[in-house]
């Protein structure tokens, strides 16, 4: 792992363990819709919960309750200096057996692990599904590279990302995309983004130009299509603000479209093997050890 991926701590000297998203109002507001159901939130991952599981199969969109919980949450010191750590551990150990299996576009897969690893360390966080748009320094006059939301093609989603505070953004696979040469050396290898950059989505981040030039062409407001065609989206992209990571000129921008994550606890993942190794055998033998000599060290 590079410095460059810590440069949103390292820039300014030293870590900082605060939450800016934290809203004890949407905090309470939620607490009694999950009291409502008799579901127990005092615990990290409580989505696995019988009673969340119940209400989620009456609301497929429960979930994102979850999410947006785990972002309005407010978070003590102590805790996010614990966290910071155990996520750090986590992300790097997933980032680099992705790169040692060679697989591109396992964004996913990778999330889903490190959010379940986080959730066994009873760590906060969530998966999210994201639109991506990377913007490269003026001086290398390269054009911008889009993953969409709306497109043409199969796919589980544009990107994915996890949200874990003290990071606003995690994201392991951000290199590990079909790039070409010149691109690929201006990307971080992973962002772990632990200062609140807010940004303004645009259509353009979110749909193909063909779609963007037939509303034009039909003098319809991209924000009326999405209201219309994707309420749901829509929602959520005003529940969970964009945000964006900066670094040595290249910006990232991150629009959260949906709520992902793997449904299988951490030893059943079995459907994605970096090298060969399950998500369970990388945490026993890639975390675990870290966390414990890390432990002994301090």
């Amino acid at each position: 792992m590079t410095m460059d991926s810590f440069a949103s701590s390292a820039e300014r000297g030293k870590a900082e363990t605060s939450w800016a998203l934290t809203n004890q109002t949407k905090q309470s507001e939620l607490e009694q819709i999950f009291e409502r159901g008799r579901i127990d939130f005092n615990t990290a991952g409580f989505y696995d919960s019988v009673e969340f599981l119940k209400q989620e199969q009456r609301d497929p969109g429960y979930l994102e309750l979850y999410a947006r919980y785990v972002e309005a949450k407010k978070y003590d010191e102590s805790y996010l200096a614990n966290a910071r750590q155990k996520i750090a551990i986590v992300t790097e150990a997933v980032r680099a057996s992705v790169e040692r299996d060679g697989r591109l576009g396992a964004c996913v897969d990778a999330s889903g692990m490190i959010g379940r690893m986080l959730d066994r360390l009873g760590i906060w966080n969530y998966v999210a599904k994201a639109t991506l748009t990377i913007e490269f320094p003026s001086a290398s006059a390269l054009s911008p590279r889009y993953f969409w939301a709306i497109d043409h093609g199969q796919f589980t989603a544009p990107h994915a990302i996890v949200v874990a505070p003290p990071y606003y953004l995690v994201d392991a696979t951000v290199k590990h995309q079909p790039y070409d040469a010149r691109r690929a050396t201006l990307i971080p290898d992973l962002v772990l983004s632990d200062n609140f950059e807010p940004a303004r989505w645009r259509p353009e981040d979110l749909a193909n130009p063909m779609l963007l030039q037939l509303l034009k062409q039909r003098r319809l407001k991209f924000k009326d299509y999405i209201s219309r065609h994707a309420p749901s989206m829509a929602e959520l992209m005003n529940q969970l603000p964009a945000r964006s990571f900066s670094l040595n000129g290249t910006s990232l921008r991150y629009v959260i479209v949906a709520i992902g994550g793997t449904v299988e606890p951490l030893e059943e993942i079995t459907g994605y093997k970096p090298s060969g190794r399950t998500a369970q055998e990388i945490f026993d033998q890639d975390v675990l050890p870290k966390l414990a000599s890390t432990d002994q060290s301090t």
